[in-house]
Parts: C-alpha cells; structure tokens; sequence
C-alpha cells in the first residue's frame, strides 16, 4: 500500500497548527517577569500533564471508538487556551488558561496520528515522520509568532492563536469525511482478540518491559528536549542578556532543525531499523550538551542546531517502535509514546527550574547531559522490531 500524500500532508499541517501553541508557550513567559524559574517549571509541567500525560486517556478512547471529531476540536482548543495566556491577570487563571489549551493538544495526537499511520501505507516510519515533521515545524514557529504578537500587540496579541487555529480548526472540519475513509474496515480489534500473526505473538511480560524501556528513553529525550526550549531563552535573555528577539530565533533554530532530523529520521529507521536510529540519537546529545553552556555567538547557534535535530529526529521513530510493539492498541500506543512520554518531560523542567533558582542557570544546563548520558544507556537494550531495507 503506497502512502496518501495528501492526507499526510493535511494532517501534518494540523499537527503543525496545533503544536505552535507549544512552541510560543515558553517565549510568551519571559514576558511575564513576576515568575520565578520555578514558577515558569510549573507552568510547563502543567501544561505538559494536560497536553501529553493525559494523552493515553484520548488513545483508549481513540482504540474503543471512532472519534476523529477529536482533530478539529483539538486544534481549536489549543488556540484558544494559548489566545487567553495574554488576558489573564493572576497566576492561577495563567495555569488555568495552559490547562486548556494543553487539553487541546491531548485531543489532537492519538487520534492524528493513528490516521497518519493508516495513510503510511508499507513505510510507516517514512509517512508518521511527513506527520510529525509538522509538528516540529509549528513548534518551531511557535516562538516566532509569540514574540511577534507580544512584541506588535502586548500580551493581547495572543488573541493571534486563536485566529490562526480556529482557521485550521474548520479546514479540518471541512475534510473529516476523507480523513475518516482512510480507516480500514478491520482496524479496530479488541483487546481480547488475539492476532494469528505470529509476529505479534510476543510474549505479554517482553512486551510490556519493552514499552516501559521505551517510554523511559522518551522521557528523558522529553527533559532533554524541553529542558533546552525552556531554559536555554531563560539563559539567553537573564544570563548573557541577549534580546527576546534573538533568544526566540534561537529556540526557533533548535526547532527547525529537528524539523530537518524528522525528516531524515524517518526513512534511516524504516532502512537501518527504528533501534538503530535512537541509539545513534542518543549518543550524539551527550557532546552536544555537555557543549551548551560553554558556547557562545556562531558556535553556540550551531550546537544548538546540532541538538534540535539530533534530540527531534527520533519523534517519529519511537511512536513507530511503540505502535509495533502494540499492533492492535494503536491509539494506546500513539498516546503513550506521542503523550505520557513526552509529557513527563515537564517533571524534568520542574528539576532544572528548581536548579535555576538555588545554584544559577548555567548550572541547570550542566544538568542536562545527564538526560541523553541514561538515554543511550536505555536504548542498548531496546529490542528489534519492525524492518531494515
């Protein structure tokens, strides 16, 4: 079965629309100079509970039932909990507004990216990295957008989020029934149906150490990740004192360029394996980050290319390893892998705000070569799965 483009490339973009509002998140914070770094931790880790951990509730619901509506919705949701970030006037209302538009993003994954799969065709790491690629990319414009918005408009031109999202939110609306004719009609199994296949005839015990090894490497690719978006502009703007406008083309920089690295990563997976792809990942972020603090101007801009594609490239990669190791809870898988994994990643920026506060910025990025050091030492043992060309 050859890919569907177009559905790829449709979805994608909703990926990307949606997943601005995670990328603006952390620019539009270094606007609001009442928070502590540990504030600004918490802010992320809410915002990641409710964007990702959550995730694996929408993929049960995804798996059991047919709920595509969950795309348009989710789209609309994220803009409109990131169009309030900028009106609301207490702390608590800021973690309310996260809340919501983090909802939204939950909303969105599993149940995308369980159609992104059904429209891969054979090549499945090639076609989910199409769909992921778009995510990175509007994580990536997310700073951009921010920092223009709040910059032209004050903290009243988060109002943006919510123009460009509600677009998206009924082009997605307009095109549902094409997205909903992808599913097969034997797609959906239930739980006590065992397969015939005696490739998925894997025992329960394996399996289930496998996915806990694979989630374990997610999450701290998670605090590698978005220990860099968050901190590194914190660092930028309060350490070295750079503008907001060159911390954000920082991030920006980071972000495209794991927009790059999904796009390599998908199709080096599907041709030297999926295990292979997040060892060499892995191993390449430990230089990269132990380089981070000590850079500054053109080599510092480069590292962190480096790293964005290097940490971004196996986003991919792993929901595909997770939806092989769990053929017929798709949703499930795509929830856990796209979701909790990444979610947790907000218990880590919480650990390096709590950092930032007692001993300095510099020494929160210090930290963060511990994360990719214990990844690759995870993902030796990861098992093989899927195909190598």
């Amino acid at each position: 079965m050859r890919p569907n483009k177009k559905i790829l490339a449709l979805l994608g973009m909703g990926h990307a629309i949606t997943d601005v509002n995670q990328g603006a998140l952390p620019v539009i914070l270094t606007f609001l100079p009442y928070l502590t770094q540990l504030k600004v931790g918490v802010v992320m880790l809410a915002f990641n509970v409710s964007s990702s951990v959550i995730q694996p509730l929408f993929g049960i619901m995804s798996d059991r039932f047919k709920a595509p509506w969950l795309i348009p919705l989710g789209c609309l949701l994220a803009g409109f909990g990131m169009a309030s970030t900028g009106f609301t006037n207490s702390y608590f209302m800021l973690l309310l507004a996260v809340l919501i538009s983090g909802l939204g993003v939950a909303a969105y994954h599993p149940e995308g990216s369980k159609f992104a799969r059904f429209a891969s065709g054979e090549r499945k790491a090639s076609g989910m990295s199409l769909f992921s690629v778009g995510g990175n990319i509007g994580f990536a414009i997310g700073p951009i957008l921010a920092s223009f918005f709040c910059k032209a408009f004050g903290l009243y031109g988060t109002l943006g989020f919510l123009f460009i999202n509600g677009t998206m939110a009924l082009f997605l609306l307009s095109f549902l029934p094409r997205i909903k004719g992808l599913q097969p009609p034997d797609a959906k199994i239930s739980s006590g149906e065992k397969s015939k296949d005696p490739r998925v005839l894997i025992n329960s015990r394996k399996v289930l150490f496998s996915v806990m090894l694979l989630l374990f490497i997610i999450i701290m690719r998670s605090w590698t990740h978005l220990g860099i978006v968050t901190f590194l502009p914190q660092y930028y703007v309060r350490s070295l004192h750079y503008g907001h406008t060159y911390a954000a083309g920082a991030v920006s920089l980071f972000l495209f360029a794991g927009a790059v690295g999904t796009l390599v990563g998908g199709p080096l997976a599907d041709r030297w394996g999926l295990k292979r792809v997040i060892v060499l990942s892995m191993l390449t972020l430990i230089p990269l980050c132990f380089l981070l603090p000590y850079l500054r101007e053109e080599w510092l801009l480069l590292v962190v290319g480096l790293s964005g594609f290097a940490v971004i490239a196996t986003f991919s990669v792993t929901v595909v390893f997770g939806q092989e190791l769990l053929p017929h809870h798709v949703g499930l898988a795509s929830g856990l892998t796209l979701g909790f994994g990444i979610g947790m990643g907000g218990v880590g920026t919480t650990l390096l705000g709590w950092i930032a506060d007692h001993f300095g910025l510099q020494t929160a990025l210090h930290t963060l070569v511990l994360f990719p050091t214990i990844g690759f030492i995870l993902s030796l043992f990861l098992p093989q799965v899927g195909q190598t060309r």
